[in-house]
């Protein structure tokens, strides 16, 4: 199969989340990391994103740019997405699917269309779970489709965020960083839902995007299990500094421009 022309943007959607349950030790700069427990609430936006049919693996052999990031979608009917260690194996997890807002779970593809028993069709992906870099198997009927080519790549020590679009470098954004206690955990994670954050005047800024990755040094924070984020800030000083609990840190003019621009489910490699 052929990869199907692009058919149209879905509408963006907006929910409620809370958002330091689910980006974690994004604030950080004092001498001390405090979890003051849950957090208050914030709204949650859905970036757009472009659905696609007839996607196959072999299609990178037939011409699909190897830039390119598949991502999967949980389906509307479903209240968890099941994952499994194999096609047609054991399902050892389920991953949350159309919360209380009504947003989808999204996956970062592995690999497409990797045939199951009885004709089956599964998708191999990267989940959003501990412990980072975990991936499994997710069966193709529970989830739709959609593809982009973007890129996000982080280095630690330039503090730097690339932006690289369809293969070739776009922009480059300062940003701040994990401290040394807590650390920006490195390897390769994907962006999985995007908040607006209402606490302004402090660390959040206007946008935070929740990433499929955890910290290494925090395993609670504000009632949550330490996600990652990249979020923008009110403190635009903290910028370009070793200054958070782990999160990435941008100045709002920038995380505006991502959020406006990207889909989720955009691969994010963080490197020292």
């Amino acid at each position: 199969m052929g990869t199907r022309r692009l058919l149209g943007r879905i509408t963006l959607a907006v929910g409620i989340l809370a958002l330091l349950a689910s980006v974690a030790g994004c604030g950080g700069g004092d001498s001390e990391v405090v979890d003051e427990g849950p957090q208050p609430r914030a709204p949650m936006v859905n970036a757009p994103s472009l659905p696609i049919e007839g996607i196959a693996a072999s299609a990178v052999a037939t011409g699909v740019p190897t830039w390119r990031s598949y991502v999967a979608t949980g389906k509307e009917d479903l209240a968890s997405v099941p994952v499994f260690k194999a096609p047609g194996g054991e399902q050892i997890a389920t991953v949350p699917n159309r919360t209380n807002d009504g947003f989808p779970a999204v996956f970062l593809v592995r690999r497409l269309d990797v045939p199951g028993p009885d004709a089956t069709v599964w998708h191999e992906v990267w989940l959003p779970i501990r412990p980072n870099g975990s991936h499994d198997y997710v069966r193709g009927d529970d989830v739709t489709l959609s593809y982009h080519d973007y890129k996000l790549r982080v280095n630690l020590s330039d503090h730097r965020l690339s932006l690289y679009t369809a293969g070739q470098l776009t922009t480059t954004y300062p940003v701040g960083v994990g401290q040394d206690r807590t650390p920006t955990p490195g390897g390769t994670f994907y962006t999985k839902e995007l908040l607006q954050p209402t606490n302004r005047g402090g660390p959040y800024g206007t946008f935070a995007y929740g990433l499929s990755g955890f910290s290494n040094t925090l395993t609670s924070f504000a009632g949550s299990d330490g996600v990652v984020g990249i979020h923008g800030t009110d403190q635009p000083d903290t910028v370009g500094t070793d200054v958070s609990a782990g999160c990435i840190r941008m100045n709002n003019a920038d995380i505006n421009e991502l959020a406006r621009r990207l889909p989720l489910g955009v691969p994010v490699e963080i490197v020292a």
